[in-house]
């Protein structure tokens, strides 16, 4: 059977900590692609975000040089409000019976997994890859935020202190982001000039 990550998020830019998280879980769970899946506006979020269209291109700019990622759109192309469930079903049905979902998500998300749309459906059709928010993180803290029957597994990931805001805010102040993501990322927030005006 083949393992797909699917990593879904508003990646608001992307940068070097979303990579390394989608490379350490293909290589500790031997994924066979992770699947970058930019995310719309979400509903709790109306400012600060970068419109998707530009979002998107920062991903696809960050997934070049790594053969095993893959950026999509998919959430971005569908009309009317966007799931996660219904983009794993999207990839169920896409590549079939013969490959296992794997939800790359993080430690912050787990309390409100559970209320997520159509939870119960989410939890049958994938995995659960958790990337760690605090060292002290194991399986049974995990549990807690999960039902019994739900299949998943910690991401031996170490924390790093990067983050989408941090970098936005470095913009803004026209200070370096280089390292904190890819060059061909970095190249692309410096010629559109993205979060120096505020979104």
């Amino acid at each position: 059977m083949k393992e797909l990550g699917i990593f879904c998020g508003t990646f608001n830019p992307i940068h070097w900590g979303h990579l390394l998280l989608a490379e350490f879980a293909r290589s500790q769970f031997n994924l066979d692609k992770v699947i970058f899946v930019t995310s719309p506006m979400p509903p709790h979020r109306h400012t600060d975000l970068l419109d998707a269209d530009k979002r998107h291109e920062l991903v696809i700019a960050a997934c070049t040089n790594n053969p095993h990622f893959e950026p999509s759109q998919v959430e971005l192309t569908r009309s009317g409000p966007s799931y996660t469930v219904d983009t794993l079903r999207h990839f169920k049905q896409e590549f079939g019976k013969e490959i296992r979902l794997n939800l790359l998500v993080g430690q912050d998300n787990l309390p409100s997994l559970k209320d997520w749309h159509e939870a119960s459906t989410l939890f049958k059709l994938c995995r659960i890859l958790v990337a760690p928010r605090q060292s002290s993180a194991n399986r049974l803290t995990l549990a807690e935020h999960l039902p019994a029957d739900a299949d998943f597994e910690l991401i031996d990931f170490p924390q790093l202190p990067v983050s989408s805001s941090m970098i936005r805010q470095r913009l803004r102040e026209h200070k370096s982001v280089l390292y904190l993501v890819t060059n061909d990322v970095n190249q692309l927030l410096l010629k559109h000039k993205h979060y120096l005006e505020g979104v």
